[in-house]
């Protein structure tokens, strides 16, 4: 086992957005860990394996540098390993990949895969095949099927299509938890509060995550462990035309302080309105002030 002290119970998968079938797969992999005395972890890959097959970015459902610990806090399990995909990964055997890495270099004695997981070169690896090396190696192995919600099957293609349409909602209920934007929360263009009045904290869209549409959101905000309601803002602000990136913008209600620098996560919950200029700032503000109300009626209920 390569100076393993406990044997290791392996999740494979991308786990991007870490959705209710991706949970599926960890709960077996934490009760697996526990039957063997052993150690419950995740295999998945720095970066998304199309984004170097198909040469194209996938929008994430997860910032990247918030993986491990969403996958850990959503999951529950010990550890999350993270593989390089390159081209070499890309070409690899799905049977080196079994015995030379999963067994041999991280010390996996059970396995856990998704009914239509393909791995190695070409997507030639699938369950059955696994099935039939893990026997061969004296490894365990569970198949978990896929998991449906009213349905449908839960997949991250699916999530970032419901987001796309800014059904938060539905996108929740198919993830298990809120969609969330995590960030660092930057000095912004103090027009919230010097111009309209209504502070904001600003954080920058991570690059690689599915965008929801341009608009006004019913969030939540998490910060050192506290919750605050807050009517969010996602977009360019197009009455302050000034080119900039696209931002995400949280009016904390109930909330007075400083977070400037701290990590705060965004769970969006309602899309409320499309993003539009408005002919004065008197009308922003009015629309602002529904905005909030509708966030406290919403989070009330």
């Amino acid at each position: 086992m390569q100076g393993y002290e406990k044997p290791r119970v392996i999740a494979l998968g991308y786990f991007d957005g870490v959705h209710r079938g991706h949970q599926a797969l960890m709960e077996k992999a934490v009760e697996r860990a526990k039957q063997i005395g052993g150690t419950s972890a995740v295999f998945t890959f720095d970066v998304h394996p199309d984004s170097v097959v198909l040469g194209r970015q996938v929008p994430l459902l997860t910032a990247n540098a918030y993986r491990r610990e969403e996958i850990k806090k959503l999951g529950g399990v010990d550890e999350v390993i993270f593989g390089h995909f390159d081209e070499k990964m890309q070409h690899m055997d799905w049977r080196d990949f079994i015995h030379k890495m999963l067994i041999g270099q991280f010390g996996a004695r059970w396995i856990i895969s998704g009914r239509n997981n393909r791995f190695g070169y070409k997507g030639q690896g699938n369950a059955d095949g696994m099935a039939v090396e893990c026997e061969k190696a004296g490894i365990g192995y569970d198949c978990i099927d896929d998991v449906l919600v009213d349905g449908i099957v839960v997949s991250s293609t699916y999530i970032r299509q419901l987001i796309s349409q800014g059904d938060m909602e539905g996108a929740a209920h198919f993830l298990g938890h809120p969609y969330t934007v995590t960030g660092v929360v930057e000095h912004g263009r103090k027009v919230g509060t010097s111009v309209l009045k209504v502070p904001t904290v600003n954080l920058r869209l991570p690059a690689e995550m599915a965008l929801p549409p341009y608009g006004v959101y019913a969030a939540r905000v998490l910060v050192d462990g506290q919750g605050y309601i807050a009517a969010t803002n996602i977009g360019v602000k197009p009455t302050f035309v000034d080119g900039g990136a696209p931002t995400i913008e949280p009016h904390l209600l109930d909330f007075a302080g400083d977070l400037y620098g701290k990590l705060i996560h965004v769970e969006l919950h309602k899309f409320l309105r499309p993003e539009r200029q408005f002919e004065s700032v008197e009308a922003l503000r009015a629309a602002i002030a529904e905005n909030v109300q509708q966030t406290r009626d919403f989070f009330h209920k």
